[in-house]
């Protein structure tokens, strides 16, 4: 049996008045709908519900959630800016920092005006001992306490309180060298008259000092030793035949006319030491340095001393065994130790007292190859810090019997032989001089 037979057939206009009624029902529904539909959000209300997220939600993390690439971009361009900026910023103090160091040759230090270090060359690092790369967050008597002078820090600090210029010239001794410093210190101002900060300016002027005294005694020398040289033999051979004439006619002639004669005689030597000593300074010859062993010069120098001197006074030899050579003038450089040894007989004088004399090799610090030092201590007085400023200084003596050129000359001398000489001193403790030579390449 069919299936579809037992179901009803329903008529075309059946179907027509189901779907009419459809229609009908439905059109007061959808009426409805739209008379029962919400009215627009107040602009109050809104703003309150924005905010309310906003104070939920973190401005990033809404970029994030919304624009998670546009903001992984912003954020790596602007940490890119920033470092960029930073080193470019490091890039231009480095800049200056060498602009700095290469226009100034002398030490330059630059405070704020609340005293605060704001920049410094390298020669003032090295004036001051400070390393390359030096923080800027200390006080300034941090950096200025290490100064080989207590001077320095004096001179800032006067400038600091008195907001006036200070120039000061400061003489000290720095690794038993002498040394001579120009300090300035003066306070910055704007244009307004309105206190900068402070700027500060050491020179070091020991070399420039010496350079010229060394060019100016040698001409003034030279020109005295000349002039003095004729009339001091006069004088002295004047004195000597008279003398003689007076022992031809009395067979002994008074006594104070021998002890004027003697007078005269010996202050005559004193002059020709002195004209000695003017024109050894004003050599200008080429040294002949040769390799020697400095040990045996030493020695023989110490035999003649203690051959020749008295009682009270003991010399000591501690000398280095294998020592190295030396370039040395056999000529010249035995009068550098005979001047020291005399300093230190007359800084012993009659009291009992001893002079060492001793050698050790050594290694040069601001400069290749090594040296050899050489020795000479006494027990002598000690010299107090205004003697010890001016001892290098022609005529500047401090001692009986001292014609002042002594050191000088030694100076000289060392120099000559491409060394250099220190010293170390103490009243009532006696002084040490040391003079190293550089060992000869031959």
């Amino acid at each position: 049996m069919n299936p579809r037979a037992s179901i009803p057939m329903i008529s075309p206009a059946l179907a027509l008045c189901v779907a009419l009624c459809l229609v009908l029902c439905a059109a007061p529904m959808h009426s409805q709908e739209r008379l029962v539909r919400p009215a627009e959000v107040p602009e109050e209300v809104k703003q309150d519900i924005l905010s309310e997220y906003f104070d939920a939600h973190f401005s990033l993390t809404i970029l994030w959630e919304h624009y998670r690439t546009e903001t992984i971009l912003l954020i790596l361009a602007a940490v890119g800016f920033v470092v960029g900026m930073r080193n470019y910023a490091r890039s231009i103090a480095k800049q200056e920092q060498r602009l700095f160091d290469t226009l100034q040759s002398n030490a330059v230090i630059i405070f704020d005006r609340g005293s605060d270090l704001r920049l410094m060359n390298r020669s003032a690092k090295q004036l001051l001992g400070l390393d390359e790369f030096v923080s800027m967050s200390e006080d300034y008597k941090y950096y200025l306490k290490n100064a080989p002078t207590l001077e320095i820090l004096e001179v800032f600090e006067d400038v600091r309180n008195n907001r006036h210029a200070v120039e000061r010239e400061v003489v000290f001794n720095h690794n038993k060298v002498m040394r001579t410093l120009i300090v300035k210190a003066y306070p910055h101002y704007s244009e307004s008259k309105r206190l900068d900060g402070f700027v500060m300016i050491i020179a070091d002027i020991t070399e420039a000092i010496e350079k010229d005294r060394r060019v100016n005694w040698s001409g003034v020398a030279q020109h005295v030793a000349h002039k003095a040289k004729t009339p001091l033999s006069t004088i002295t051979l004047t004195a000597q035949h008279l003398e003689m004439l007076l022992n031809e006619r009395e067979s002994t002639p008074a006594e104070e006319v021998t002890r004027y004669i003697d007078r005269i005689v010996g202050e005559s030597r004193k002059l020709n030491e002195i004209v000695h000593n003017l024109t050894r300074l004003a050599n200008k010859e080429q040294m002949n340095l040769l390799p020697n062993d400095v040990n045996i010069l030493l020695q023989n120098i110490a035999d003649e001393y203690r051959a020749k001197q008295t009682r009270n006074i003991e010399i000591i030899t501690h000398f280095y065994r294998s020592l190295p050579k030396v370039g040395i003038d056999i000529a010249h450089f035995p009068e550098a130790v005979e001047n020291l040894l005399d300093n230190a007989i007359r800084a012993i004088g009659t009291r009992d007292g001893r002079i060492i004399i001793a050698t050790a090799p050594g290694q040069w610090i601001n400069r290749p190859g090594e040296y050899v030092e050489i020795t000479i201590q006494d027990t002598g007085v000690g010299m107090d810090d205004e003697v010890k400023k001016s001892i290098f200084r022609p005529f500047s003596t401090h001692s009986q019997g001292g014609t002042g050129l002594g050191l000088v000359i030694v100076q000289k001398i060392v120099q000559e032989h491409n060394g250099e000489i220190t010293f170390n001193s103490s009243p009532g403790l006696g002084t040490t001089f040391q003079l190293r030579i550089p060992v000869t390449k031959y």
